[in-house]
């Protein structure tokens, strides 16, 4: 298991791609390029409900 890492956000994006039939997530880090994330709609409803609880959320590549 790769260990975990905290990136400091200055701010993000998030968009759906017609061509992709996808939502893409842009995050923008303090430091460093753009980290673009690549999911599925329910992916992405999963998402917004987990970030709408108070406990910690945690993502794990796939």
């Amino acid at each position: 298991m790769a260990g975990k890492e905290v990136i400091a956000v200055k701010d993000w994006a998030c968009a759906m791609s017609d061509e992709l039939g996808r939502v893409v997530l842009t995050i923008n880090p303090t430091e460093g390029e753009a980290i673009f994330v690549l999911m599925t709609s329910f992916q992405a409803a999963k998402m917004a409900q987990e970030l709408r609880s108070p406990k910690l959320v945690h993502l794990s590549p796939q």
